[in-house]
């Protein structure tokens, strides 16, 4: 009985680390899928609103995230950034 328990305990404790790990992994990825958000949207004029309405998305049903975690796997992989990015100048610094 008291095996049966402690083996018990060990799958509970290796389903906790695991879902820990990818809890942390897919929220890595969903910053770097707003990251992704934040830089395809530096040419747009209405860029506050892109950026407004998607944050409330997310913030009010939650699950929208899944889509900034495969934007940010898709970039892992692709390089939206960079590709971007390239050839572009960066932005001015502001002059106080």
């Amino acid at each position: 009985m008291s095996v049966r328990a402690g083996v018990l305990f060990h799958r509970r404790l290796a389903a906790l680390f695991a879902q820990i790990a990818t809890t942390a992994l897919m929220m890595a990825y969903a910053f770097t899928g707003f990251a992704v958000l934040h830089t395809l949207t530096l040419a747009l004029k209405s860029r506050a609103i892109w950026l407004s309405c998607t944050y409330a998305i997310v913030v009010v049903f939650g699950w929208p995230v899944l889509a900034m975690v495969a934007l940010g796997l898709a970039d892992a992989v692709f390089g939206f950034r960079q590709r971007y990015l390239r050839g572009k100048q960066p932005p001015p610094l502001p002059v106080s």
